[in-house]
């Protein structure tokens, strides 16, 4: 599936997402392995894995099979998010359409522009998609699309909401180096644009955070770096780059991820495998997370909570493992696909 770094777990978190015997009354496959992942609150989650989509309405205690949004079977990993325990939205990012489901995933249907999905993100009770050059907004619980006052250029481009707030990450029309972050603070009404904190060229990925706080991962080619902005994206400072790495400034590659809980507490996975890093303070310190020295690689990390997190883990060649975390971050364990 995906190539592996390294082999193992420790011994506290040996216990994998494939089901060990496949559960016929849920409908989980024997050999199930998943390719994305969502959750909301503190007990719905839900598994994706080729044309089979899982579903935890107990903290990830049971799972049962509900239905797939009809995405491609082969190419790029498809995208899952959750707004609540009811909508949801499904997309392979650059090459497929958007597809919605309003009863938890037992349906889905076609929704949003026409076209490939460019850039997605939900948040205070909206979705914004970017298909072609254009930026759209709709109410998650309605197909009620309109288009926003900023053009989407060429690729790469990113989209980032939170609240009433949102940040649009895109190649600049004058400014060869840098992008440009285009803000808006009432729902996309309208945008003022800044000088972005990651390389035209090669983009980026925002994740706010809350209280001003958005963090950018930048690659750089194969490394990257990361950033953080205290006035709700209108500058960024740096807060680690691949050199000199080490816990305090932790080296980055370009499948880095970061997963925000407050405006203060992170984790990082700096990609490539490796310890995830944890923060409480806003990224001037990095202390590794115990039990996950030998992961191979995060495909997903995010929280939902201040306290209560996922995250889709290889482990090996062929081992994906779902973890949760219900502490902040501090500790991970493995949540078993039954």
């Amino acid at each position: 599936m995906r190539l592996a770094l390294a082999a193992g777990l420790a011994a506290a978190l040996t216990v994998g997402v494939t089901a060990a015997a496949g559960n016929s009354s849920h409908g989980i496959p024997r050999s199930f392995e998943p390719d994305a992942a969502a959750a909301v609150g503190t007990r719905d989650l839900w598994v994706l894995g080729g044309r089979v989509l899982l579903r935890s309405t107990d903290a990830g205690q049971h799972f049962t099979r509900v239905a797939s949004p009809p995405l491609q079977p082969q190419g790029p990993p498809p995208r899952l998010e959750f707004a609540n325990a009811r909508d949801g939205f499904s997309y392979v990012l650059d090459s497929g359409p958007l597809y919605v489901t309003h009863d938890g995933g037992s349906s889905w249907h076609r929704a949003g522009p026409a076209g490939n999905v460019l850039a997605f993100s939900v948040g205070g009770g909206d979705v914004y998609v970017a298909v072609g050059h254009v930026l759209e907004r709709s109410p998650v619980g309605r197909s009620a699309w309109r288009k926003l006052g900023v053009s989407v250029p060429r690729r790469p481009v990113s989209l980032a909401a939170r609240g009433s707030s949102v940040w649009f990450l895109g190649p600049p029309r004058h400014r060869p180096d840098f992008n440009t972050i285009a803000l808006s603070s009432d729902r996309g009404r309208t945008f003022g644009a800044r000088k972005g904190p990651c390389l035209s060229e090669l983009g980026g990925t925002l994740v706010p955070a809350g209280g001003g706080t958005v963090w950018a991962i930048c690659p750089s080619g194969t490394m990257a770096w990361l950033t953080l902005s205290t006035n709700d994206g209108r500058s960024f400072s740096i807060r680690s780059f691949h050199d000199p790495g080490g816990a305090r400034q932790p080296a980055l590659i370009n499948s880095a991820r970061i997963a925000a809980a407050s405006r203060r507490l992170a984790v990082l996975s700096r990609g490539g495998g490796g310890s995830l890093l944890r923060t409480t303070d806003a990224g001037r310190h990095w202390t590794r997370v115990a039990g996950t020295s030998h992961v191979d690689e995060i495909f997903w990390l995010a929280f939902t909570t201040r306290r209560v997190g996922a995250a889709l883990v290889q482990t090996s060649a062929r081992t994906t493992k779902l973890w949760r975390t219900h502490d902040g971050g501090a500790t991970w364990h493995s949540v078993p696909i039954r």
